[in-house]
């Protein structure tokens, strides 16, 4: 049941972050450096990064975890 928290806890935590990172930082970067359109390619990265993040975030939560408990 633990393990099962925190993968959640990681999930909101890298989704939080690629929301952060993607939508707002290289989102504003990439609409700011051309002419006020973002094309294709740098739509699919703006959209899933977050997704991305959110399932990085997870996995590395219970990677710590498992070494944390590991080490008690």
């Amino acid at each position: 049941m633990r393990t099962l928290g925190v993968t959640i806890l990681g999930l909101f935590a890298g989704l939080a972050v690629g929301f952060l990172l993607f939508s707002e930082l290289i989102g504003r970067i990439v609409v700011d450096s051309g002419n006020g359109v973002v094309d294709a390619p740098w739509t699919f990265i703006i959209g899933f990064g977050p997704q991305v993040f959110a399932v990085a975030g997870a996995v590395l939560a219970v990677v710590i975890d498992n070494h944390r408990r590991a080490k008690k």
